[in-house]
């Protein structure tokens, strides 16, 4: 009895229960549309356009099922959105893809920085007036075979200049990354020496070629995280913002296998006068092993037909770098170190004096500048989280006071107890 007498009441009064479920709709699809509009300012703000869509790739990749996908392609397509294919632009990426491998060159930079309390001066090092010395570690060879030396001086001098594990691999956690193909060739022959120190860098020198040496950088920051000093690294976007000598800095392709974080770059690097330009077409992969704490980055050149050589411009390629950033405890708390190793022949002959110009002047500049740059996107996005906290407004007061706004069964109720007065009358 009850049932049918409020089923007749909805029959009777349906306008006012379709005003009353439309009022009520547009409601909830406002406070939603305005919500979700703020968590991607949020998100945006955190990680910046680049780990957006980042993010939204591996959620695509990995949540969204067949045909909801399609149907997400389908809306995409309907509201315009130009969307490049990835790998589409003839860069064969099966062939280009760095490897792994070339990881496991940073195994003796991850041993300097673990034996960093108990660091001691060789005797180039002390008169360089060095802050730590990589020599030692750095100039030990891979003890080949297992034969023994045949006198006790052969075997004393094996012992301090050889190690057994450099070639083991590093064993990281990679998640199933293609593995790649593409390795750097660094000369291992020659030693490591100490070149300068400077502020809070550190900085030794190998010859790989005839006049052409490879640096290694050490440096640690007590006040920036992993995370940002690697969204620092990896943002094209921001460090046309913060690095003025980007005169252009372009993605050109992005890898499409899942986990390979693999891109491939150009970039033009802006010289002093009376020299030409540099220009570099790279591949960069980097890797973040949250189970040993560490951040890996390397650097190869490449090539792309799109991004040909052109007149007034030197093309620099040969060219590679390979960076590890260890966070002090976890990527999100301050302090760091980090090992940069890198090489690249600028392709004509330069008189030695500028090339230590550019070393001693260029590059701890270059380095102070990412570390502010670190300091000011930290400092940013603090703020803008600040800020994004506090405007969240989960309940709007004005929805909540109006009462055409509420349930469409408490408007029912409202207007059946409205209507008994008037029936008394």
């Amino acid at each position: 009895m009850l049932f049918n007498r409020f089923v007749l009441a909805i029959k009777n009064q349906s306008r006012e229960t379709l005003r009353a479920w439309s009022y009520q709709c547009e409601s909830i699809f406002a406070q939603r549309s305005r919500r979700i509009q703020q968590l991607f300012s949020f998100y945006q703000s955190v990680y910046g356009t680049q780990g957006l869509k980042q993010l939204w790739r591996a959620y695509y990749r990995r949540e969204l099922q067949p045909p909801l996908r399609g149907m997400v392609m389908s809306a995409v397509g309907l509201v315009g959105l130009n969307i490049k294919r990835l790998g589409s632009d003839g860069f064969d990426w099966n062939k280009e893809r760095l490897a792994l491998s070339n990881f496991d060159l940073c195994r003796r930079d991850i041993e300097f920085i673990n034996a960093l309390p108990n660091n001691q001066l060789c005797d180039r090092c002390q008169a360089k007036k060095m802050k730590y010395c990589f020599c030692q570690l750095g100039n030990q060879r891979c003890r080949k075979g297992q034969s023994k030396p045949s006198t006790s001086k052969e075997a004393e001098t094996d012992a301090e200049s050889s190690i057994s594990n450099c070639l083991r691999p590093l064993d990281l956690d990679v998640r199933n990354a293609p593995a790649g193909t593409v390795r750097i060739q660094a000369q291992d022959d020659h030693k490591w020496e100490p070149y300068f120190s400077k502020n809070e860098f550190s900085i030794w020198r190998r010859q790989e070629r005839s006049s052409l040496y490879s640096y290694k950088v050490y440096a640690r920051f007590d006040d920036i995280t992993a995370d940002d000093f690697l969204h620092v690294q990896t943002d094209l976007d921001y460090r046309r913002q913060w690095d003025d000598t980007a005169l252009r800095l372009e993605l050109i392709s992005e890898d499409p296998v899942q986990g390979s974080n693999s891109h491939l770059i150009y970039w033009e690097m802006q010289w002093p006068r009376l020299f030409a330009n540099r220009d570099y077409v790279y591949c960069r992969r980097y890797i973040k092993d949250d189970n040993k704490k560490l951040i890996f980055i390397c650097n190869r050149g490449a090539t792309h037909n799109s991004y040909p050589a052109l007149s007034g411009k030197v093309r620099v390629t040969d060219y590679w770098s390979l960076m590890v950033i260890k966070p002090f405890r976890s990527f999100h708390e301050p302090g760091l170190h980090f090992v940069l190793t890198y090489f690249d022949d600028p392709g004509i002959p330069i008189p030695q004096n500028i090339k230590s110009w550019v070393t001693q002047k260029q590059m701890p500049e270059f380095l102070t500048k990412m570390y502010v740059a670190t300091k000011n996107y930290a400092c940013s996005r603090a703020i803008k989280m600040k800020d994004m906290f506090h405007g969240f407004a989960l309940i709007n007061d004005e929805y909540t006071a109006n009462e055409q706004r509420g349930s469409w069964l408490g408007s029912l109720s409202r207007r059946k107890v409205d209507s008994k007065p008037e029936a008394g009358r």
